[in-house]
């Protein structure tokens, strides 16, 4: 019984890490992109906007997917540390 909670606060964690990543990733591309709009490159600037923009659906996207299947997450996120962790 203790595995199935293990999953669910890890799948937790990752969904706290994902807002903390998804709010500095639109902090940093809004800079950018003003910083671009002002030096005259109103192309970049709208570049920087547009993958600002993709990005915060793909966080929602795993938000969801993580939410729907906490289990399967942490089992995948553990994959990954393991697979880190041993090529280290």
């Amino acid at each position: 019984m203790a595995l199935p909670l293990a999953a669910g606060s890890t799948a937790l964690r990752f969904l706290r890490t994902l807002y903390k990543a998804k709010k500095k990733v639109g902090k940093g591309a809004s800079k950018a992109a003003s910083y671009a709009g002002k030096k005259g490159f109103p192309k970049t600037s709208q570049f920087i906007t547009g993958a600002s923009q993709k990005t915060h659906k793909g966080f929602m996207a795993s938000k969801r997917a993580i939410k729907k299947y906490p289990k399967t997450s942490a089992a995948i996120g553990g994959a990954v540390a393991w697979d880190m962790l041993d090529d280290a």
